[in-house]
């Protein structure tokens, strides 16, 4: 490809995407570029000049004979969740709660129809279930997602649902469009939403929608992560208030933070 052609600069940047994707999937082993061309199916010669140009970048690095994600990723990363003051203000607000605190709660948003993790807070709970920031969940399967998309129009909701494969992640994940939508009615009802090992055996989520990190910008939801076990209706209750607690804390950050001390 050449960088003088106007028509190259779109195919090149996907490209270069799909290497950085591909370098994530590798979950640090390093990869050659033999190795990164076959994945995407693109030609040995200018996979290795794009990996060339985002090694310059600071995008990748060298390892060995291979290439992994490098630090500029990690900076860049960083800038853009400086830039959203709800995300610490949520740690904060997880660490000052009665029952979260010594918990697992996440922060996510929807991308399509999956749910992407920006937050992780983890409790004094030994037992750590949930998902790593970065990583995406389908939105039917999760809480977070249920809760996100249980604020939207019903009518809006069908429309995005129609069509399309909902995928399992157990046997108790809700793969149909009307069972989908007959539990976002229940969750926007009840102002929240349930995933009962929905994504993992044993495991339960409550999540709440949030209006926004800004006036501008679209819903996102937290959730809470226990073992099924371990929530009878009175733990139940108290993670609720917890989680409305943090929610209104996060939409309107003139409340005062006077959450009851938690554990952690």
């Amino acid at each position: 490809m050449s960088a003088s052609d106007p028509g190259s600069l779109v195919p090149a940047v996907t490209r270069a995407v799909a290497i950085l994707d591909v370098l994530g999937e590798a979950e640090g082993r390093p990869l050659s570029v033999s190795e990164i061309a076959r994945a995407l199916g693109l030609p040995k010669s200018s996979t290795g000049n794009l990996c060339a140009s985002l090694e310059t970048a600071g995008m990748i690095t060298r390892n060995g004979t291979g290439f992994g994600l490098g630090r500029k990723l990690v900076e860049l990363g960083g800038r853009y969740l400086s830039t959203i003051d709800q995300l610490r203000d949520f740690y904060e607000l997880c660490r000052r709660s009665a029952h979260i605190s010594r918990e697992t709660a996440r922060v996510a948003v929807l991308d399509g129809l999956d749910v992407l993790y920006l937050a992780r807070y983890d409790g004094t709970q030994p037992l750590r279930l949930t998902a790593n920031i970065g990583d995406r969940f389908p939105a039917n399967c999760t809480a977070t997602g249920k809760a996100i998309l249980s604020t939207l129009d019903p009518a809006v909701a069908e429309d995005r649902l129609r069509g399309r494969i909902l995928p399992a992640l157990s046997e108790r994940s809700i793969t149909s469009m009307p069972a989908l939508l007959e539990d976002l009615a229940a969750a926007r009802e009840r102002g929240y939403a349930v995933d009962d090992e929905e994504a993992t055996a044993g495991v339960l989520c409550l999540a709440v929608p949030v209006t926004g990190f800004r006036t501008d910008s679209a819903p996102f939801a937290i959730s809470v992560t226990v073992l099924k076990a371990r929530l009878d209706d009175e733990f139940r209750e108290a993670l609720l208030k917890d989680l409305r607690a943090i929610a209104a804390g996060l939409e309107n950050p003139m409340l005062p933070r006077g959450l009851p001390a938690g554990g952690g």
